[in-house]
């Protein structure tokens, strides 16, 4: 169903493309967009929108057609001017969606019957934007976890008369891989889990010429770091403050208990290991995912990436899961007429990427070399399901053999 101009320059004018706090409060979660006057379950093609993660941010999407999405950004946290950071997922694609000429702003990026969607962010508080001299959203997906740009030629930045002559960016995306999870971004997010692991592991290296202090506390309780960088050699005294000539700070404020649907909201830092929660002899990895106490910290010394990958892969999926799963659903093509089977869910390989990252992390800063670690993820989990099915087939050989010499 499409939205004409009227509609959408009413919808502008309600306040909440312009940041209004009491329309865009917090980030949607797995929000599925349905078109206007439509009820029934979700189709293939509804596309759900989430942003509650970490450096998530998108506050609210509009269904304007099937191939186009007006979306808002999620104000700053006690700063409702500036809205300038994107970051979300989609999923629920429909790879056979096809756009035909006169659609929406299809004319506009010059792709008449095209398999293309187009995203417009029409609330950016800036009038000046490297989109317009030639940056791009960054965009990956589960199936290819690096982070690409989209190409300069599909992005647009530009006054919309739809929303009040403000900046809007749009850009134009194929979908391909209707099981992929996509996640879009400003530019190549980095979050702060990412830098206080980092941070740590400079820490470590006792180097004399990197000095990391706690410089205080913000709203939300997280470390504000204080880092001091100097020439190799010997120290410097320098003279120390006495603790009773510092100003006490005032009690931190509480979090007010919207924000915890925000991106914003994480509590302070912790050890790696101890940033999972435990309750009840589980542990939760993320997503409501939970594994037994025990077997997780029995997980945390096993001796490198492929063994502690697969075991981690049997913790959440279970033998009996993954003997008749793929992890892209794409049958084999050493077998002919091979079947293909159910492919692992997505969510949870994104589990096991994370736990992989966290232990890597404590190893190395080297990002290449993170990099180059996660991608055999599904390398190793793959190796797994094989390792199970071939020894379900020598325990049938076996009771077949038993059962002939009896």
């Amino acid at each position: 169903m499409t939205t004409n101009m009227a509609e959408r320059s009413r919808t502008a004018e309600t306040g909440s493309a312009m940041g209004s706090d009491d329309i865009i409060a917090g980030n949607v979660s797995k929000y599925i967009v349905l078109p206007a006057g439509y009820c029934g379950q979700p189709k293939k093609g509804h596309l759900i929108f989430d942003a509650c993660f970490e450096s998530g941010n998108l506050g609210r999407v509009d269904h304007v057609t099937e191939f186009e999405y007006d979306l808002f950004i999620r104000p700053d946290t006690c700063n409702p001017r500036f809205r300038v950071w994107f970051n979300f997922t989609v999923e629920n694609v429909k790879e056979s969606q096809q756009i035909s000429a006169g659609v929406g702003m299809t004319m506009l990026f010059g792709y008449p019957r095209q398999e293309r969607v187009i995203f417009n962010v029409v609330n950016f508080s800036k009038t000046k934007s490297l989109y317009r001299d030639g940056m791009a959203p960054m965009v990956k997906s589960t199936s290819r976890p690096k982070w690409q740009r989209i190409p300069s030629k599909n992005v647009y930045y530009y006054r919309c008369p739809d929303h009040r002559k403000n900046y809007v960016m749009s850009f134009a995306f194929c979908f391909d891989r209707e099981d992929d999870t996509y996640q879009f971004a400003y530019c190549y997010p980095y979050t702060y889990t990412r830098l206080q692991h980092y941070l740590d592991n400079l820490q470590r290296r006792n180097m004399d010429y990197f000095c990391r202090e706690l410089l205080g506390l913000s709203v939300q309780k997280r470390r504000l770091d204080l880092l001091t960088i100097t020439s190799p050699g010997p120290a410097i005294e320098v003279e120390k403050v006495k603790p009773e000539s510092i100003e006490p700070e005032p009690e931190v404020q509480k979090t007010f208990s919207e924000e915890a649907n925000t991106s914003t909201y994480y509590p302070a830092p912790v050890p790696v290991m101890d940033k999972y929660i435990l309750e009840n002899g589980k542990v939760h990895l993320g997503s409501g995912i939970w594994v037994d106490e025990e077997k997780w910290h029995q997980l945390q010394v096993t001796q490198g990436d492929s063994k502690y990958t697969k075991n981690l892969a049997v913790m959440i999926w279970g033998t009996d899961v993954l003997k008749n799963r793929s992890v892209t659903g794409v049958a084999t093509k050493k077998k002919k007429d091979a079947v293909p089977k159910p492919p692992l869910s997505p969510h949870k390989l994104s589990i096991v990427r994370e736990c992989l990252y966290d232990r890597i992390a404590q190893e190395t800063v080297d990002e290449t070399e993170i990099a180059q670690r996660l991608s055999k993820v599904n390398k190793y989990i793959c190796e797994k399901i094989m390792d199970i099915n071939k020894s379900c087939k020598n325990e049938e050989r076996r009771e077949i053999a038993k059962y002939n010499l009896q």
